[in-house]
């Protein structure tokens, strides 16, 4: 057997000599594997873009993408400088090995995995996203009884970690969902001169039969199944030659069937993910 993330053999432990146990489920640092690096921070068992030289602390995404499994980690809560001194991580070391005799000797049990949940959410950024640690922690559960019910197996990164803690059985079919903040525009044209459009030569807005169409005007999107998946307004008109264009930007989630964009009551568009992505939203309304 040879480690996943270097190629080096493995112990019968399943042990590499430059990465450490490579089926471990803890988060942490860990040598890197790349050897772009000192070290690679790791989120349960999952390698991330968050790496370590010296005290320095950065990020490698490119490096990350390069081994299996890996998550990509928020950058908002990396320090520039690694803590403490040598003397300090003496002291740390001594103290964590004083606290794991008492461990042993009182024979108490293992922390509880809600724990190392919590843990892993604080280390990825994510902790933010829930209203207190119960509301993480029922969400975490919820999670895993949707995927034990046959529902697919994706979801955000939070669900990822959850999944790792609460019900690995499922960690190697899932499938963290990408998330897209996409550009819209919707252009109001009148070429048949029916005066569908007012404009003071900068901003414009629709008129007589399109006087619904201006800035402020509700933006929906909903899936296949008609449920609400966001919404946002139009922008201010933008005055063209016999058209008005408004933009708009919108957050979305893959994992749908399909995403049906509707403005005001003026039909509906429909567009897949990767349509979305790869050229944002057109739509286009008049004569």
């Amino acid at each position: 057997m040879t480690c996943p993330y270097c190629g080096s053999p493995l112990d019968d432990s399943d042990t590499c000599s430059r990465c450490g146990q490579v089926r471990s489920r803890s988060t942490g640092w860990r040598p890197d594997p790349t050897a772009r690096h000192e070290g690679r921070y790791f989120v349960t068992g999952h390698p991330t873009n968050r790496v370590r030289d010296g005290r320095t602390v950065s990020t490698d995404p490119a490096g990350g993408q390069m081994l299996p499994d890996y998550l990509e980690l928020k950058t908002a809560g990396i320090r520039s400088t690694w803590l403490g001194t040598t003397a300090a991580a003496v002291i740390i070391v001594m103290t964590a090995a004083v606290v794991w005799v008492l461990l042993v000797a009182g024979r108490r049990p293992p922390p509880p995995p809600e724990a190392g949940y919590l843990a892993a959410l604080r280390d990825a950024g994510l902790s933010d996203q829930f209203n207190s640690d119960a509301n993480a922690v029922a969400h975490g559960r919820q999670v895993c009884r949707r995927l034990e019910d046959g529902e697919p197996q994706q979801g955000l990164l939070a669900d990822k970690i959850a999944v790792d803690t609460f019900c690995p059985h499922f960690s190697k079919g899932f499938r963290v969902l990408e998330k897209a903040t996409v550009n819209g525009t919707f252009v109001l044209s009148d070429n048949a001169g029916v005066e569908g459009i007012t404009s003071d030569g900068t901003t414009c807005q629709g008129a007589n039969g399109y006087s619904d169409v201006n800035s402020g005007t509700l933006v929906t999107v909903k899936n296949g199944k008609g449920a609400v998946l966001a919404s946002t307004t139009l922008g201010p008109g933008k005055s063209g030659e016999s058209n008005c264009t408004f933009s708009f930007t919108v957050s979305l989630t893959e994992g749908e069937d399909r995403y049906v964009l509707s403005v005001g009551r003026r039909g509906e568009f429909s567009y897949s993910f990767e349509q979305l992505v790869a050229k944002g939203i057109l739509m286009q309304l008049g004569h």
